[in-house]
């Protein structure tokens, strides 16, 4: 796609001509209407200034004042054109006064909208203000670029619990009049109009303390839905304030320093909390000697990122097409995710711990130091992502999450090198893009943060964290762009990225790289020789590549890093030995994919010494893939003895899975072949037959294992015992699902079993999956029964929605209109059109392959995109390699596509309709087989 056809290039986000130092906000908050007075403060920055040009989208205009006098305007395509009464030159002030009304919606979920609310009280109402959200409020500059502090009064209901905003409070909540109250913050650090937040709803409020080493004190808030559960609500807080200590301890320029001493301040400040929760009183006695050792020891330790203001705040919301965000001092999580609850599942578990320490360095990466255009988004979520893992490694194991990383790339269809290569691909920084969720991907969230670790492994770890905290302080409280973050990379290290960072940001695909080793035993070194491919027409990728050459005893014999930067390339490297195998890119340092041209005893070699997680998985995914399309191509074809025998093995090895967990198992439903990369059903039916080869050779075994893991948990919040819960029932639920392809009555009553007696949400959902993957009779009972038995609890809900979606029978879409009908599902709930909608887009084998999966994906584009654009986008994905389709499949799904293009107005769900017509675009051949049916 050409940047013509994009309605936003980088050409269309100059500077903006004025400064924007103060906006002074006064809402006054109805049920239907919000009337909200703006008073805005500017600094001129051109030579002159005739017209001052703000945003402003679905509003109605009241009155308009410059400079205390009436302003002549022009209201038109979303702009406010506001005609100065004389030109202004450079460093001249002025004063903008704006009174509008905003109208919320509850399917718009940007601006000011709906959220659920509790009945028989006011409507809850939340911002999103990301990317131009606040347009939608009042009139602005909504420019990343335009900074300013905030004053907001909040004039609504008293019946509301809560009045919040950005910053810390000013004048507090008071009685306005007979029916409601008025509340001002104050936000003396500049903030971008889109990290702008204020909510008016009826939460219960949850609070703690944290304390810092160095005494200082911040107050936590969780605003939680009403009849919150108070255990779960102390816990969510607990964690929050886990991953706030953590920040401060374990990052910043010296984060790799003394690590044992801030160990055991992480120890203490715990122990320290731990003494206030069982003194309610706080007794000065209690606390003094453990205070003192700490003050000790913080003395010499330089510390990370600590909060500024007085409260941090978290609330939930239900409906949102993000799972959280973060507004300065005020995220917001989707409540099926903010919490624990009974009904919440081990990997939204995860996903609670890990968004909450997301979010809040985005105060530091996003809101401190903030980009300056869309297009640089990447580069605040990239750095923080990386933080979020480290976070969740330090709490699971960083080989654990390493290992979610890489499924995150490697899975076939949704993970970053199938997306990347599709024909809706985009670069990390695109040419341009239709609306700023184009920018919410996988690209900005997996392969951007890929990009930043290479950089991680070319600098080491020290150089990068004083480079980032060079950028961190060098750019506080103002703007930065990519070339300024890599600037003080560069600063640093001494090392130019300019040419790396312009391809690995500007080109879109990865490299696919072939390698191989040759012992030169004369002069003792291994001469290397690299090729790789995947730049087509575009340059070569640059790239770190690590290797580690083995014998066959495990010894290694040399290790080495080398940079890669054509498409050919020789070397030689230090060796001290014969080899036997070789290990490349361990820990995945570089987001290239190796085509493992190894014999199968060499790879059968790496999973035995192999101590990387990574590269043993990858070479544990080639024997998979060899395995899969030998399957593909023979129906009577049976698994090799070998690989099934050290399946059920490392399957059996308590150690691996505490390691690894079962993520380590993972068997795609994907092959390298371009035969059968693209036939799902095909994938479906291989990776079932290998899955129940394993079943069948090992079943009294497995059968043993699974009453060995299928035992009572004590329920708790101490992260190393949640991480070990959590990966021993992931092994549990992986033997059922081998077992389950045996589809005996038996297994059915094990499955039912499980799905009935589980006293957690995980294995039930996973229960209730195989099942009604099954043959069993009464699969449509247990469906009717979890749907009744779900509907009264969102999160249950959602899980319910997802996991039907996800179910391989030919009865799923039956399923699916079933639950269709139910007065509880509501289509313009993001968080359940997502569960359903998207999950069964992205089940290949039925909502491609079959005629009546087809119509039921077409039917829901056609009434979801006018509903929910960001969504529908992302169902659009499954269409991204529309010209490796069956020619029957092919063509029918371009006719969707055709058909959707025709029948929607662009006007209606322009980031639908142009990202379709991309696919099109991008589909010659089935561009050319439709135009000869004509």
């Amino acid at each position: 796609m050409t940047a013509a056809e994009y309605r936003y290039r980088p050409s269309e986000f100059p500077a903006p001509p004025v400064a924007v130092r103060h906006i002074n906000l006064t809402f006054d908050i109805t049920e239907t209407q919000t009337r909200v007075i703006a008073e805005t403060t500017f600094t001129v920055l051109t030579e002159i200034l005739d017209v001052l040009t703000l945003n402003a989208k679905n509003l109605e205009v009241l009155k308009v004042r410059i400079n205390g006098k009436n302003a002549r305007y022009l209201y038109e395509d979303d702009l406010l054109k506001i005609q100065l009464s004389h030109p202004s030159h450079r460093g001249a002030h002025l004063t903008l006064w704006t009174e509008t009304i905003c109208r919320p919606t509850s399917n718009i979920l940007e601006g000011l909208y709906y959220d659920a609310s509790p009945a028989g009280l006011p409507k809850t109402q939340i911002t999103q203000c990301q990317q131009w959200g606040f347009q939608r409020i009042a009139p602005i500059i909504d420019d990343m670029r335009a900074k300013s502090t905030w004053t907001t009064t909040i004039i609504a209901d008293s019946r509301y619990t809560n009045l919040i905003s950005n910053g810390d409070i000013k004048s507090p909540r008071t009685s306005h009049d007979a029916t409601r109250d008025i509340i001002t913050y104050q936000n003396n650090y500049p903030m971008p109009p889109y990290l702008f937040f204020l909510g008016v709803g009826t939460w219960d409020t949850f609070t703690r303390s944290l304390e810092y080493p160095d005494g200082k004190k911040i107050r936590l808030e969780l605003l939680a839905e009403q009849g919150a559960d108070p255990a779960g609500a102390r816990a969510a807080l607990d964690i929050l304030a886990d991953s706030i200590l953590w920040t401060c301890l374990f990052t910043g320029p010296e984060r790799y320093e003394s690590p044992d001493i801030r160990l055991e301040l992480y120890r203490l400040c715990k122990t320290r909390d731990k003494i206030i929760a069982e003194n309610p009183g706080n007794p000065k006695a209690a606390l003094a000697p453990i205070r003192r050792q700490i003050s000790l020891l913080a003395s010499d330790i330089v510390f990370g990122y600590q909060y500024p203001y007085d409260v941090y705040r978290e609330i939930s919301m239900q409906n949102s097409d993000f799972g959280g965000m973060e507004n300065t001092g005020n995220t917001t999580i989707i409540q099926s995710r903010i919490m624990p609850t009974p009904e919440i599942t081990d990997a939204s578990y995860e996903y609670m711990i890990g968004v909450k320490q997301h979010e809040f360095y985005h105060n530091l990466n996003g809101s401190s130091v903030t980009g300056d255009t869309p297009f640089s988004i990447w580069l605040n979520e990239a750095v923080t992502v990386m933080m979020e893992d480290d976070y969740l490694s330090f709490l699971f194991g960083s080989d654990y999450i390493r290992l979610q990383n890489i499924l995150q790339i490697y899975t076939p269809g949704t993970g970053t090198f199938s997306l990347d290569t599709g024909a809706a691909a985009m670069p990390i920084e695109p040419e341009g893009f239709n609306d700023p969720n184009d920018l919410i991907t996988s690209v900005t969230y997996v392969k951007a943060p890929e990009f930043v670790r290479m950089i991680q492994v070319m600098l080491g770890k020290r150089a990068f964290t004083w480079a980032l905290d060079l950028y961190h302080r060098r750019f506080a409280d103002s703007n930065a762009s990519p070339r300024d973050w890599f600037d003080a990379m560069e600063n640093v290290s001494k090392i130019d990225f300019s040419t790396m960072a312009g391809r690995w940001l500007k080109q879109t695909g990865y490299p696919t790289v072939t390698v191989s080793a040759a012992y030169n035993a004369e002069d003792e070194v291994a001469e290397i020789v690299v090729d790789q491919t995947g730049f087509g027409d575009q340059n070569p990728w640059i790239f770190p590549l690590m290797g580690t050459l083995i014998t066959d005893k495990g010894v290694t014999v040399s290790e080495f890093v080398e940079k890669i930067d054509g498409p050919h390339h020789e070397f030689t490297v230090p060796c001290v030995g014969a080899f036997a195998a070789a290990i490349w890119n361990s820990g995945h340092a570089a987001y290239i994919r190796i085509a493992n041209a190894a014999s199968d005893s060499e790879l059968y070699l790496l999973l035995r010494y192999d101590t990387d997680v990574v590269s043993r998985f990858l070479a544990y995914q080639t024997l998979v893939d060899r395995e899969m399309t030998k399957l593909c191509r023979d129906p009577d074809y049976v698994p090799d003895s070998r690989l099934v025998a050290w399946y059920v093995a490392t399957l059996s090895d308590n150690t691996a899975m505490q390691r690894a967990g079962t993520l380590s198992l993972t068997i795609f439903e994907s092959v390298n072949d371009p035969e059968f990369m693209h036939r799902y059903a095909a994938l479906y039916s291989a990776k079932k037959r290998f899955m129940r080869s394993v079943a069948a050779a090992s079943e009294q075994r497995l059968l043993a294992l699974y009453t060995a893991y299928n035992t009572a948990e004590k329920p708790t919040t101490a992260p190393a015992e949640l991480a070990r819960i959590f990966k021993a029932r992931a092994v549990k639920n992986l033997i059922l699902s081998h077992l389950a392809t045996l589809d005996t009555p038996e297994v059915w009553d094990l499955i039912k079993k499980s799905y009935e007696k589980s006293s957690n949400a995980t294995s039930r959902i996973a229960a209730l999956s195989l099942y009604l993957s099954s043959t069993a009779p009464d699969r449509f009972d247990i469906l009717k029964a979890e749907l009744d038995r779900s509907k009264a609890d969102p999160v249950a809900w959602e899980n319910f929605l997802a996991a039907v979606a996800g179910t391989s029978s030919p009865d799923t879409v039956a399923y699916l209109k079933l639950i269709e009908k139910s007065e509880n599902f509501h289509v313009e709930q993001a968080g359940q059109t997502r569960s359903l909608y998207l999950r069964f887009a992205n089940n290949r084998k039925l909502s491609l392959e079959t005629e009546e999966g087809r119509a039921f994906l077409r039917d829901s584009l056609l009434s979801l995109s006018r509903v929910n654009e960001y969504i529908s986008t992302g169902i659009l994905s499954v269409f991204s390699h529309l010209d490796s389709y069956d020619q029957p499949v092919r063509d029918a799904c371009f006719a969707i596509l055709t058909e959707l293009v025709a029948a929607v107005p662009e006007t209606e769900a322009p980031a639908v309709i142009r990202t379709a017509r991309r696919i099109i675009a991008g589909s010659p051949k089935a561009q050319e087989a439709s135009a000869g049916t004509r």
